[in-house]
């Protein structure tokens, strides 16, 4: 199996392990580990890549990371014939990599993959992605979703510690009904249309949509992710900020919330029209807009070593 790395200099959790670059190139076994610091660096390499029949593919970096590098490898070699993909966990939470039961620090899996791949081949399993407007991920999420991410990055020291001090704050918050959680739960306006079934207009505090049923920090919001292949899960909802702090239970055991206003349902196509430009998240980055298309995009074999 052809293989070839790419590493993110620029992501945070690579930047905070001196020398990390030259240890995948030890463990590497004469796979190309290429640099990528640019937008078009990297769209470069998937095209190389491509064209030099890499098999699999593999990133050092952040959730972000892995959607542009996922984005420009559909580009480069199509949907029909994209190379397998292995999660290095370069950043500092790896929410994609903790729901795909990946482990370890990135020398250590890339070594198992190596290994794996001498022995005669590296086991994957399927999952599809989600295509957002153009871009291939794992987790969508707007409302509250992103103005929880943004609020994460606006941090001094960004990492796990920092996300789940956060993660407390707006528990607390949520069931006082302080500032915090009156922010990161304004109600939007939100016109959805569910497999071609435009629905009444309504006030949402809450929307994900994701092919991974972690949002991060435990919180199973989408239960369904990933049981149904060609479907990702959408969940809706206008429930007030303390039902949702109420049942949060629930959250972290991977069942469904209850009560209305609340849209909980597996689907293939979502288009999203907002009453005013609202900020929306895939796979940790951050974007904005006023009308957003979700589609089931290809299935990917993911390693697991």
């Amino acid at each position: 199996m052809k293989l070839a790395v790419i590493l993110n200099p620029n992501a945070l959790g690579v930047r905070r392990a001196p020398g990390l670059a030259d240890r995948l190139r030890r463990v590497a076994d004469g796979a190309e580990v290429v640099a990528t610091r640019t937008p078009g660096e990297l769209a470069a390499a998937a095209r190389r890549f491509a064209d030099d029949g890499v098999e699999l593919v593999a990133t050092c970096g952040g959730d972000g990371t892995n959607l542009s590098t996922l984005t420009e490898l559909v580009r480069a070699y199509g949907r029909q014939r994209l190379p397998a993909f292995a999660i290095l966990r370069g950043g500092t939470v790896n929410t994609i990599a903790g729901n795909l039961g990946i482990r370890g620090r990135p020398d250590e899996i890339l070594g198992r993959i190596v290994a794996a791949a001498r022995s005669g081949g590296v086991p994957t399993v399927g999952q599809d992605l989600i295509e957002v407007n153009g871009q291939y991920g794992f987790l969508f999420a707007s409302l509250m979703g992103a103005r929880f991410l943004e609020a994460y990055y606006g941090g001094l020291h960004p990492g796990v510690a920092s996300a789940a001090l956060l993660t407390a704050r707006t528990m607390v918050s949520s069931l006082i009904q302080g500032r915090t959680a009156r922010w990161l739960f304004s109600p939007a306006e939100v016109a959805l249309t569910v497999d071609g079934e435009a629905l009444p207009p309504e006030a949402y505090r809450l929307l994900v949509a994701s092919t991974v049923p972690d949002v991060g920090m435990g919180f199973r919001v989408p239960w369904q992710a990933g049981r149904q292949a060609g479907r990702f899960h959408l969940v809706a909802s206008g429930l007030s900020t303390r039902s949702m702090a109420l049942q949060l239970p629930r959250v972290f055991g991977g069942r469904p919330l209850t009560g209305r206003p609340h849209l909980d349902r597996l689907a293939a196509r979502v288009d999203i029209r907002f009453g005013a430009p609202q900020s929306y998240t895939l796979d940790g980055d951050l974007f904005r807009a006023s009308e957003v298309s979700l589609a089931t995009g290809p299935r990917l074999q993911i390693a697991r070593v």
